[in-house]
């Protein structure tokens, strides 16, 4: 695995991270919570492979697609919690978190996991924003 470029361990970080994400969604309870702890521990794993085997144009778009990107993303996922706030978005996906969750006693939990996706997505969406944004203003 010592011959793969930065591109190639990136690629097997995203499609085993979704990979097992999606296997914890399907699995629930506490065994599709260990498969989200594995996801993200797979994710780190593979990302640290990639970041060795990246130069410093690379190392430098990921810094600043994180720190830029991840802020923005972080204020796009609060401007927009008025959307996910509304009834008819909300309580399904408060439902759907509950059910994957295996009907956790506690009934703030799904609504705990929902707020830290939301966050996690939005700052996801805005690197992905400002890495794209990096890659075609400066090649």
């Amino acid at each position: 695995m010592n011959r793969l470029s930065a591109r190639s361990w990136r690629l097997l970080a995203a499609i085993g991270f979704w990979v097992l994400l999606a296997a914890a969604f399907i699995t629930g309870g506490l065994a599709g919570l260990l498969l989200g702890y594995s996801a993200a521990i797979w994710l780190a794993i593979f990302s640290l492979g990639a970041w060795r085997r990246q130069d410093e144009f690379e190392r430098a778009a990921q810094k600043f697609a994180w720190v830029f990107g991840g802020l923005f993303g972080l204020l796009a996922s609060l401007a927009l919690l008025p959307f996910i706030l509304q009834p008819g978005i909300l309580d399904p996906l408060l439902a759907l978190i509950d059910r994957t969750l295996g009907g956790m006693s506690n009934p703030a939990t799904p609504a705990i996991v929902l707020g830290a996706i939301w966050i996690a997505l939005g700052q996801l969406v805005g690197f992905v924003v400002c890495w794209v944004g990096w890659h075609v203003t400066k090649r």
